[in-house]
């Protein structure tokens, strides 16, 4: 059986998270109390991402954590807040001022052992929890510093597991700190994660724009793109798909990180999903885009709303082009030795930003050599 606990961290990690859930809540016919619409014919495999109670009701398997409590709350107060086990709900109260050092070392240490023991608590109400999807922002403090130091503890304690990592990249704007942050994250996550896929908020908005015809995209249209990445696991719950799991599994696992963009359906090829089967699902293939691109890449399409957008999970080297703009913010930042104070305040050691810039070069590296 095929599980999956997801780790949603950080205002921007909680808000996808819960588009992602009222989604597949959505899939599976699970109404905001928890029980099925129909218990006599329950749509896919909602075991995956959903535990069920012995009332019937159906829990996510989801701890949430922020080093702040205002989203949190807002999520208990939502439609489907109801559904999340209060002890999988772990906050702080000062937040990171936007400091990775501040969400790694300082705030975010004082709360990692309650989400770790949330997190061992979750895991061992599963049969078997095959991977860890962590959720979360690269450009904050918190879903960069303590989503970074998560994924570190994740993988000392749970070497067996796989560590998928959706993080959503900053701008990388020239004299602001997020070139840090997202800097000194992905370093972390490179270390210890199985993969990474990184998301970003200018690609998102051409989407939106040009693609999708919203001229105006809300942070709901921006999440709802998102999300309907994060779906990767539709072989597993919907058997029926005709979609080899492995072949997905297998083409994910080699890349360390991959960005995420959208083309249309008919430029790749038709989905070869047996979509009659999955008339409230969204529906998974794997293939070979273009040769001009020459990568392998997951194929989700979502053919509820009848979409004529897919999804490309695009482990290629124009990855580097993303990679190489958030070293050369960081390079410039730290060659003057910018806001660094601000950083060392919170613990951290100036040896630590040249690592990670030595790891960002690294992976641009091996994508240049692919």
């Amino acid at each position: 059986m095929r599980e999956l606990l997801t780790i949603q961290v950080g205002q921007c990690g909680n808000n996808l998270a819960s588009t992602f859930w009222e989604g597949a809540m959505l899939e599976h016919q699970i109404q905001p109390d928890g029980l099925l619409i129909d218990p006599l014919e329950p749509v896919g495999n909602q075991s995956v991402y959903f535990q069920e109670a012995s009332n019937g009701r159906h829990v996510p398997r989801s701890v949430l954590v922020d080093l702040e409590p205002t989203i949190l709350d807002k999520i208990r107060k939502g439609n489907i807040g109801g559904l999340f086990k209060p002890e999988n709900i772990v906050s702080g109260i000062d937040g990171a001022s936007n400091n990775w050092a501040k969400g790694h070392y300082q705030e975010g240490a004082e709360i990692v052992d309650s989400v770790m023991e949330a997190i061992r608590k979750q895991n061992e109400l599963s049969d078997e929890t095959n991977v860890f999807k962590m959720v979360h922002s690269l450009g904050g403090g918190t879903g960069s510093g303590l989503g970074s130091l998560i994924c570190d503890k994740l993988r000392d304690e749970y070497d067996k597991i796989s560590i998928f990592n959706h993080a959503v990249l900053p701008e990388f704007t020239n004299g602001v700190i997020d070139g840090y942050n997202g800097g000194l994250a992905i370093r972390h996550l490179l270390d210890a994660s199985d993969q990474v896929l990184l998301i970003q908020n200018v690609a998102l908005c051409e989407v939106c724009i040009y693609q999708l015809h919203l001229p105006k995209p809300t942070f709901t249209d921006l999440n709802k793109v998102i999300t309907d990445s994060l779906c990767f696991t539709s072989a597993w719950r919907f058997p029926s798909s005709g979609v080899d799991e492995n072949k997905i599994t297998d083409m994910m696992h080699p890349f360390k990180c991959s960005s995420l963009s959208y083309i249309k359906n008919d430029v790749v090829f038709n989905l070869t999903c047996q979509t009659e089967l999955l008339p409230k699902s969204i529906a998974v293939s794997t293939g070979k885009i273009p040769e001009m691109v020459n990568s392998e890449i997951q194929i989700i399409s979502d053919f509820q709303n009848k979409s004529n957008q897919t999804a490309l999970l695009q482990c290629a080297k124009n990855i580097t082009q993303l990679l190489e703009k958030g070293r050369s913010l960081f390079s410039n930042l730290f060659r003057r030795r910018a806001f660094l104070q601000i950083f060392q305040n919170e613990g951290m050691e100036e040896l630590e930003f040249q690592e990670s810039l030595d790891k960002l070069q690294e992976q641009i590296q091996i994508y240049e050599q692919l």
